[in-house]
């Protein structure tokens, strides 16, 4: 199971959060993101002092979501953009990189996601994220997994007080709130996990594949191997195979993709059919913690 201590190796990465200049009045700006969960948190870190857009809509996959041109003015427009990369926003990428170094990618900042250990030299963070940039071989939802988190805050920390110097202290002193929430919420879901044995899960897309791994939940497999591509005869009788085999109670489904297959099994099978939100924007969250813990409180109503 992830330790999340050692993301914390180095108690000075918290201090220097804090140990900014005065802030000065600040200008505005525009940060455009290309998911709901990041607008969360990148609006719980800069506050009030800075506009952030989400670019795609939180109903659509952004896997899949194609966006017309009126979509990228915002995008063209920002002073920074930041995504996720690893092939999550795949029809978004060129619009992404013409933003140059006004463009962050969450997946070039953090060592390998499937490391646990995120103390890496930056050439080879730079030359894993060129690797995965291209073939997109690591699962990409790196948002819903609090160790990864942390991480990825100190680090966006990192690149906003250097990017936006004038509001440094602010972003400091919000970063270290974020992260202390994050621990504790990492604890209390250790702590509720402890109370189930070994619960398993039929997911509909590999989207809680580090979430899910953080906690030793077991993964039976997903209703879409890939998304958008709905399952074969063959692979939805295998699906009901793992169902019996598991005694599962539950199937879950996702509000951006079509659950008629989920529907399919929920009913020969008689499952509950739970929904889960990668992105949350269906619980109307306030924070980046309120996505992960309404997915978390909905996960374990299948057990």
């Amino acid at each position: 199971m992830f330790r999340i201590t050692r993301l914390l190796i180095c108690p000075l990465l918290l201090l220097g959060l804090l140990a900014c200049q005065a802030a000065k009045k600040p200008g505005q700006g525009l940060i455009v993101v290309s998911i709901h969960p990041y607008e969360l948190l990148v609006r719980q870190l800069v506050g009030d002092s800075l506009e952030v857009k989400t670019l795609i809509p939180a109903k659509a996959s952004p896997h899949t979501w194609s966006p017309q041109p009126s979509d990228l003015k915002a995008l063209q427009e920002a002073d920074l953009a930041i995504s996720n990369g690893l092939g999550l926003e795949a029809n978004l990428q060129q619009a992404f990189a013409e933003k140059g170094d006004r463009h962050i990618e969450i997946a070039r900042l953090i060592r390998h996601p499937d490391d646990d250990d995120p103390a890496s030299d930056p050439e080879d963070q730079a030359e894993q994220a060129d690797t995965e940039h291209h073939q997109h071989s690591m699962n990409p939802h790196l948002w819903l997994s609090p160790p990864r988190l942390i991480q990825i805050t100190l680090l966006l920390v990192d690149e906003l007080q250097t990017r936006f110097p004038d509001l440094a202290e602010t972003i400091g002193r919000n970063g270290a709130q974020v992260i202390r929430e994050l621990i504790a919420q990492n604890d209390l879901i250790l702590k509720e996990r402890s109370t189930f044995g070994q619960p398993a899960v039929i997911t509909y897309h590999d989207s809680f594949h580090y979430f899910l791994r953080d906690y030793d939940i077991l993964h039976l497999g997903s209703v879409q191997s890939s998304p958008g591509r709905e399952p074969t005869p063959k692979e939805l009788s295998e699906l009901g195979r793992l169902i019996r085999a598991h005694d599962l109670k539950a199937i879950y489904v996702e509000p951006q993709m079509d659950r008629r297959s989920a529907q399919v099994l929920a009913k020969e099978f008689r499952l509950k059919v739970i929904e889960l939100d990668p992105l949350g924007y269906t619980f109307k969250p306030r924070t980046i913690m309120d996505v992960i813990q309404a997915n978390w409180e909905r996960m374990k109503q299948g057990w």
